[in-house]
C-alpha cells in the first residue's frame, strides 16, 4: 500500500489460492496485489504466472485515488526488478469482490466464441 507520505509500505504476504483471494485484499482503501496464479498452460503442462490486481473502492478519497493510479506502473516495475518476475496479467477492480476465480482463469484462457455464418433469408413466396 502506499503510506500517507506517499512512500509504498509491504502491507502484508501471505499464501493463498484463487477462491480465497479476494478476501485478502482489503476493500476499506486502494491495494495493489500481488499473486502467483497456477494454471494449466496451453501445451496441457502446469504454469505459474504473476498477476498484479489493482482495487480502488469507490469511497475512497480523490487523492488517494490519484496517487495510486499514478505509481501503479512504478510499483509493477520496482516489484519485478525486486522480485525477479515478470507480471503476466494486469487487472483493476473497483472492490475485491469482483476478482472472481474465473475472471482470473478467462484472463489466461479467453472464450472461444461461436461465429454463426449468416444465413441468407429465403425468397418471398418461395418455401
Amino acid at each position: 500500500k502506499i503510506a500517507p507520505d506517499e512512500s509504498l509500505v509491504l502491507a502484508g504476504t501471505e499464501e493463498t489460492d484463487v477462491t480465497a483471494l479476494t478476501s485478502k485484499i482489503s476493500d476499506a482503501e486502494p491495494r495493489y496485489s500481488f499473486f502467483n496464479y497456477t494454471h494449466a498452460a496451453d501445451d496441457g503442462t502446469e504454469a505459474s504466472s504473476v498477476v498484479f490486481i489493482y482495487t480502488c473502492p469507490p469511497g475512497s478519497k480523490v487523492k488517494e485515488r490519484m496517487v495510486y493510479a499514478s505509481f501503479r506502473r512504478m510499483v509493477i516495475g520496482a516489484a519485478s526488478q525486486a522480485g525477479g518476475f515478470e507480471v503476466a496479467k494486469k487487472l483493476e477492480a473497483s472492490s475485491p469482490s469482483e476478482i472472481t476465480p474465473d475472471m482470473i482463469e478467462e484472463e489466461f484462457h479467453p472464450r472461444q466464441e461461436q461465429k454463426q455464418a449468416f444465413a441468407r433469408p429465403k425468397r418471398p413466396g418461395k418455401n
